[in-house]
């Protein structure tokens, strides 16, 4: 709830032209000057690209307005009706979610899970074999078990594994082109882009990424992902708090805690300006109140969260 550390870390990066068409409908649908409309009519002539954004936006959100004239002039003239393009613009905005969130509203849930969890939800679920599965918010589990192996596909978000004993068959989860085997044991794996996190909380587990291999033990931690399995550090209880009902980060930072709670709630949180992104929070809260999140960061930080849509939220430094 306080922001109470420093240092700097990256959040994943944010397509720039989609935050600054946010930040234009931000800014126009405040209330603009003609030096802000000027501004705003050199950015959408600067480059192709900004004008079709618009365009894009509108045909995914299938807003009604002026904008399709944006899309095939490098510099749209002033006598583009202005309210027409601020009510394309709060379909637009809204789009962001299905753009940056790789259309997650469009398409749903995952069509190949056995299992799968909404945003909000969590499940517990015995597999076929015994084991124990506990899933966290907007996940999805495919299973592949035959009298020779057991493996499981996380095809999104996170899940703890509670393993039932079976020497003849191994226990396995693939994720983001990995695979973390049992060795008698208790751990989670989460999804993170285009790669993974592996926490085990009982006995040990084999990461394997491929040619490369490590044994993790009891308390730790590691990734992997496009640069290969990363170095073992210890496993913050925190991460796994979910499991509790709880949502906790230290000193983590803005663009990564906004990221997860968005996993909780559904939404899309754009935060623009990296500096903002990259400031270390501290913050702890339940997952029934995760929507409630930002604005208990707003409190503790130089920030404003503007409410652009149900779905939709932007984090601007103040």
């Amino acid at each position: 709830m306080n922001d109470r550390a420093s240092g700097e870390n990256a959040q994943p990066p944010v397509d720039p032209v989609m935050a600054e068409a946010t930040h234009w409908f931000v800014t126009l649908r405040d209330g603009a000057d003609e030096d802000a409309w000027s501004q705003f009519e050199a950015w959408c002539a600067a480059d192709r690209r900004h004008a079709a954004t618009y365009a894009r936006l509108q045909r995914l959100w299938g807003a009604s307005g002026g904008l399709d004239s944006l899309a095939g002039s490098i510099a749209p003239s002033r006598a583009i009706d202005r309210r027409t393009l601020l009510r394309g613009g709060a379909g637009a905005a809204a789009a962001v979610i299905a753009v940056l969130g790789g259309g997650r509203l469009m398409l749903g849930p995952h069509p190949f899970a056995e299992y799968r969890t909404g945003p909000g939800e969590r499940r517990v679920v015995t597999l076929a074999d015994g084991s124990r599965a506990e899933l966290s918010t907007a996940t999805a589990l495919a299973l592949d078990f035959s009298p020779s192996r057991r493996r499981v596909r996380l095809l999104q978000g996170e899940a703890w594994f509670d393993v039932a004993a079976d020497r003849a068959r191994p226990f396995e989860v693939e994720a983001a082109g990995g695979v973390t085997r049992a060795l008698g044991t208790a751990f989670a794996v989460a999804a993170k882009g285009n790669g993974a996190r592996v926490s085990v909380t009982r006995h040990r587990v084999r990461v394997t990424l491929d040619d490369a291999s490590r044994e993790l033990g009891e308390g730790r931690m590691l990734e992997y992902g496009t640069a290969g399995i990363g170095e073992s550090t210890g496993a913050d209880p925190a991460r796994l708090a979910w499991r509790d009902g709880r949502l906790v980060f230290s000193g983590q930072p803005l663009g990564e805690v906004a990221a997860e709670l968005d996993r909780w709630t559904g939404g899309w949180t754009v935060i623009p300006d990296e500096r903002l992104a990259r400031r270390p929070v501290t913050l702890m809260i339940g997952v029934e109140d995760a929507d409630h999140g930002l604005e208990e960061l707003a409190d503790a930080l130089p920030m404003r969260i503007s409410r652009m849509t149900p779905f939709l939220s932007l984090a601007r430094p103040i």
